[in-house]
């Protein structure tokens, strides 16, 4: 197994930005957050032009109580983060995290992580998995810091449309 360094960022402030549970309204202020992260070509796995429709049939299937949990972080109406809890066939219990770029640094990574963190614990899972880009510094230092360690580096992992293939770190955290 590779170990991975990484330098200490600085502490984030805690978020004074209300987070919730997802709602059916959420669907369009989410998509908007995934296309703008997805955009950036660098944080998240998904990238542009993505199956609107299979998000939108995901996340129902959350409001039907059929597939985890989604916790949304809030600017007034506005969604500027979002966490997704979810089944996963070899990693038991997953969680997908974005913020938007303009509200990172913020704490809002934070509050969405003990968000999801809490339903967790509430379902009695065992533990929590992620996968996360090695060069995402910034949401690694949170993950360690809330209690997940390194469990496998997979490299050369994922083939990006632009024909890159990067790395990913499998983290876990025992609850």
């Amino acid at each position: 197994m590779f170990l991975l360094e990484v330098n200490p960022l600085r502490e984030a402030r805690p978020s004074d930005l209300p987070v919730r549970a997802l709602f059916e309204e959420d669907f369009d202020g989410l998509l908007a957050l995934f296309e703008a992260v997805a955009a950036e070509r660098k944080w998240i796995g998904t990238e542009p032009g993505f199956d609107r429709a299979a998000y939108r049939a995901g996340w129902a299937r959350v409001l039907a109580g059929e597939w985890g949990a989604v916790y949304v972080a809030l600017d007034d109406d506005r969604i500027v983060g979002y966490i997704g809890i979810h089944p996963h066939s070899e990693y038991g219990h997953v969680i997908g995290m974005l913020v938007d770029e303009r509200y990172r640094g913020r704490g809002i990574g934070e509050a969405l992580l003990n968000a999801a963190l809490a339903w967790a614990r509430e379902q009695r899972l065992s533990d929590v998995s992620l996968l996360v880009f090695p060069h995402n510094e910034r949401a690694i230092s949170l993950y360690r810091k809330a209690g997940f360690e390194q469990h496998e580096y997979y490299p050369r992992d994922v083939t990006r449309a632009t024909g890159e293939v990067w790395d990913t770190v499998l983290m876990t955290k025992t609850l």
